[in-house]
């Protein structure tokens, strides 16, 4: 099987991680992390969630978290917002303190994770979001976290109408300190805001729309206009997120996987492996073969 192994089912989560815990909802679970502290795993290998993670962290410690590529040695208070589709793994030798939600859009009543993305960009594939957290400044988020649990636990009458409130009140707490850390203006948020959309698009797409005409169809703009745009939001060409997408995915099958280099060739869509070494090369300056050699642990 080509691939990094996807969990659809949240549940399927909870048993790949030893867990206890279980949801009769598909759609939301929230818990303490401390009930997870009897797991009979300590690492966690790579991994894909086909539905978002909203994570409080509070002072988990010999914790060695990885999010698409870009690896954190023991971070103690932060905000984890993982996207459905990003790469995850985590070795750790203490216990968890925090809370943490698994939900997928439909919970929210939002019709596509491009219109997610409107509200909340902190959620876009291309970004590693483990936002730092001030000790003492946590409270405001532990309140709706704690709420989101009780109404889980109660099932009284509005109880779901309550969590979809209560969640999006959690993330727009999420949305103010992302904002505040990144330094956005009003200018620059509508053009982060569509160059999320497009990102979202090119993580969905980039196996099979290979051209910045065939994203601007999806987003009904002129191709010149999210040339423009994604220049002026990121500093780099639209072009260039379609091939980055393309090595990203590469590099994960080369690191995390044993496929060998002609299946990841085929499944990347191209019709040779020597095309596919030979893109390769001009993007990091090496070989897939001896790319896989130098990520692998010592």
């Amino acid at each position: 099987m080509i691939g990094i192994p996807l969990y659809n089912d949240i549940n399927d989560l909870h048993r790949l991680t030893g867990a206890t815990l279980r949801t009769r909802d598909p759609l939301f679970h929230g818990f303490d992390m401390a009930e997870t502290n009897n797991l009979t795993v300590s690492e966690l290998p790579p991994h894909r969630a086909n539905f978002y993670t909203l994570a409080l962290n509070l002072n988990t410690q010999h914790l060695h978290y990885t999010l698409n590529r870009v690896e954190f040695d023991n971070p103690r208070y932060f905000i984890l917002c993982v996207a459905p589709g990003q790469v995850v793994r985590w070795q750790k030798a203490g216990d968890w303190f925090g809370y943490c939600l698994f939900f997928k859009s439909e919970f929210l009543g939002v019709p596509t994770a491009v219109n997610f993305l409107q509200q909340y960009p902190f959620f876009n594939f291309n970004e590693t979001n483990l936002i730092p957290v001030q000790p003492g400044k946590e409270e405001p988020l532990l309140t709706n976290f704690r709420q989101l649990l009780s109404e889980q636990a109660t099932e009284s009458a509005f109880s779901r109408p309550i969590m979809q409130a209560t969640l999006h009140a959690l993330l727009w707490q999420v949305r103010r300190i992302y904002e505040e850390r990144e330094h956005l203006t009003p200018a620059t948020k509508a053009y982060a805001i569509i160059a999320a959309q497009f990102q979202y698009l090119v993580n969905e797409h980039y196996l099979i729309r290979t051209t910045v005409d065939d994203y601007a169809d999806l987003l009904h703009v002129t191709t010149n206009h999210l040339s423009q745009t994604i220049q002026a939001a990121t500093g780099q060409p639209a072009k260039r997120f379609i091939t980055q997408r393309r090595l990203a995915e590469a590099r994960y099958l080369l690191q995390y996987t044993n496929n060998q280099v002609a299946e990841v060739a085929h499944h990347l869509g191209f019709s040779e492996p020597t095309h596919f070494i030979k893109f390769f090369r001009k993007e990091t300056g090496t070989t897939p073969a001896a790319y896989r050699i130098s990520v692998q642990p010592m």
